[in-house]
């Protein structure tokens, strides 16, 4: 479902709702409590990380909460 788009640049490539612009990826608020979800089943034991990869890890994960609890307060998708 991935295409190349030539139009004006605006997408390098687009699936579905899925964009990236060459720089930057966009993503629908309705997949940051999927992908919460799945950065919840990380079995961090397994993956050996150093401090800095684990707090980067932290701060991932935070971002996708945080998108989670403003579109909770605005009662909105």
């Amino acid at each position: 479902m991935e295409k190349e788009l030539y139009l004006k640049d605006k997408y390098v490539i687009e699936s579905d709702d899925l964009k990236f612009d060459g720089k930057n990826i966009i993503i629908p608020s309705y997949y940051a409590s999927i992908i919460s979800d799945y950065l919840a089943n990380v079995d961090l034991k397994d993956m050996n990380l150093n401090e800095a990869d684990f707090h980067d890890y932290l701060a991932f994960c935070s971002f996708f909460e945080a998108i989670i609890d403003y579109k909770a307060d605005k009662g909105g998708n």
